[in-house]
C-alpha cells in the first residue's frame, strides 16, 4: 500500500493533561513551534532535546515556519510541525491585528490568518499537530447551543477542527494506571471530535504517535533511539498474544530487561509506554471489528 500523507491533528485539554508531553514522546523528530518553557517536561520526562523554535508570536507567523519546513521537506529533519498552543497564538494574533482593524474587520483578517495557516498545514508534506485549550459546552447569545472544543474566538472552535484529519480531546481517567492520560474522538453532541480514518477507539491512550501508526501512518522515532521500534513492536507482539490480565507482569519484565540492557530509564519507560498502548489500541480494533454492532 502507498503510505498515507501526512496527517493533520488537533488536541484539546484542560492545561497539564498532557498534550504537550505526548507532542514530545509522538514527534521526537518533531520542530515545536511554543512559547518558551512550553516544552520543559520533554528533555525531564522523554531523554531529548527537542527542536524548538520560541519566537513565533502570531498565527502568520507559524504559518510561514510551516511553509519554511515545506520547502526543506527533503532534507527529512523533521517529519511534524507542533503548534503549541494555537489558543495562545490566536489571542496573541487578535491583539496584533486590534491595532491595525475594528469590528469586522479585525475578525475578517483573523478569518483570514487562520486560513492561510490552514493552507499551509495541508500542504505542509509532514505532520501537523495542533494544540489548543479546551472551552466547555455552552449556549450562545443567538440562543444556539455550542459544542465543546478547542478555546478559540467566534467559529473558529468549529472551523479549525473542519480543516483537520484528526481531533482529540484530551482527558483524565484516573483508574488508568500508570498513566491516566485519554483521548475521546466521539464526542457526541457536547464535544468536537473527528477521525477522517475511522480507526481510533474512544477512549484510547493518550499517545497520537501510536495512534497514526495504528491507522496507517508514518511517524518517525528519534534518529539515536531507532533501536525503540523493534522492541515496541516486539513487546506489544507479547502483550496482544495473552490476555490483558497478564499487562503489568510483562511490562514490568520488559522494562527490568530494558534497564539491564544499559537503557536509560526514560527511553525504557517510552518504549513500553508505545508497547502497551500499541497492544491496547490492537485490542480495541479487533474487539471493534469482531462484531458488526
Amino acid at each position: 500500500m502507498k503510505a498515507k500523507e501526512p496527517a493533520v491533528a488537533l488536541t484539546y485539554g484542560r492545561s497539564g493533561v498532557g498534550k504537550t508531553l505526548d507532542a514530545g514522546y509522538s514527534f521526537p523528530r518533531g520542530l515545536f513551534l511554543a512559547a518558551p518553557g512550553a516544552c520543559k517536561p520533554i528533555p525531564a520526562v522523554c531523554g531529548y532535546n527537542p527542536a524548538v523554535i520560541n519566537t513565533v508570536t502570531t498565527i502568520d507567523d507559524a504559518t510561514k515556519m510551516i511553509e519554511k519546513v515545506s520547502q526543506l521537506n527533503g532534507s527529512g529533519q523533521h517529519d511534524a510541525v507542533i503548534v503549541d498552543d494555537f489558543s495562545f497564538l490566536a489571542e496573541q494574533t487578535m491583539q496584533a491585528f486590534e491595532r491595525r482593524y475594528t469590528g469586522f474587520k479585525l475578525f475578517g483578517a483573523l478569518r483570514d490568518s487562520v486560513l492561510r495557516f490552514r493552507a499551509a498545514a495541508r500542504y505542509a508534506g509532514c505532520h501537523v499537530l495542533i494544540t489548543c485549550w479546551e472551552r466547555g459546552p455552552r449556549m450562545r447569545d443567538d440562543g444556539i447551543r455550542q459544542r465543546g472544543g478547542p478555546e478559540l474566538t467566534g467559529k473558529l472552535p468549529e472551523q479549525l477542527p473542519a480543516m483537520c484529519d484528526l481531533v482529540l480531546r484530551a482527558d483524565w481517567d484516573s483508574m488508568r494506571k500508570p498513566w491516566g492520560g485519554i483521548y475521546r474522538v466521539n464526542g457526541g453532541a457536547d464535544w468536537v471530535g473527528k477521525d477522517r480514518d475511522s480507526g481510533t477507539p474512544s477512549p484510547a491512550p493518550l499517545n497520537i504517535g501510536e495512534i497514526l501508526r495504528l491507522n496507517g501512518y508514518e511517524v518517525a522515532r528519534h534518529p539515536e533511539l531507532e533501536w525503540q521500534e523493534e522492541m515496541v513492536e516486539k513487546i506489544a507482539g507479547f502483550l496482544t498474544a495473552n490476555g490483558p490480565e497478564g499487562d503489568r507482569d510483562l511490562i514490568s519484565q520488559a522494562y527490568t530487561q530494558l534497564i539491564s540492557q544499559g537503557k536509560d530509564p526514560r527511553h525504557a519507560r517510552w518504549t513500553v509506554r508505545d508497547a502497551w498502548d500499541r497492544a491496547s489500541l490492537r485490542r480495541a480494533k479487533d474487539a471493534h471489528n469482531s462484531s458488526f454492532f
